[in-house]
């Protein structure tokens, strides 16, 4: 699909991993890595129930928004056909929305190098000028 850059991840807690796609989303910003994933990934990691905090967000567009984020990070890892990155502790922010998002620290903690987002290619940062990769 172009347009958008999606990647397989695989997101683990100290007691069990789940393999998703993601969005490597360039204008998720933030301080430290962060993944945004649905509740439906959240509990399937966490379990039912889980300890959380409310941490206020800004957007990309300046309005403020109180996410849930998990008290305790997670490992990220990049999953290719040919190699895995990663982990990458992160903190995990649930949202009510579908999709599961990268942050731009985290996609350079995984040594991800975007190439061409409008098409899809990516590839790991110690490829760059020699293989480009295609998005999920």
């Amino acid at each position: 699909m172009s347009g958008l850059l999606k990647l397989k991840v695989r997101l683990c807690t100290k007691d069990r991993c789940i393999d998703t796609t993601a969005l490597a989303n360039s204008g998720f910003i933030g301080w430290e890595p962060e993944v945004l994933m649905p509740q439906s990934i959240a509990r399937a990691i966490f379990g039912r129930k889980f300890p959380t905090v409310l941490i206020e967000r800004i957007l990309a567009d300046g309005s403020k928004v109180l996410l849930p984020r998990a008290e305790s990070p997670i490992e990220v890892y990049v999953v290719a056909e040919d190699r895995t990155s990663g982990p990458v502790q992160a903190y995990a922010y649930i949202s009510r929305g579908g999709l599961t998002l990268l942050n731009d620290k985290l996609l350079g903690k995984l040594g991800i190098a975007i190439v061409d987002p409008g098409e899809g290619l990516w590839c790991f940062r110690d490829e760059l000028g020699r293989i480009s990769r295609r998005s999920y």
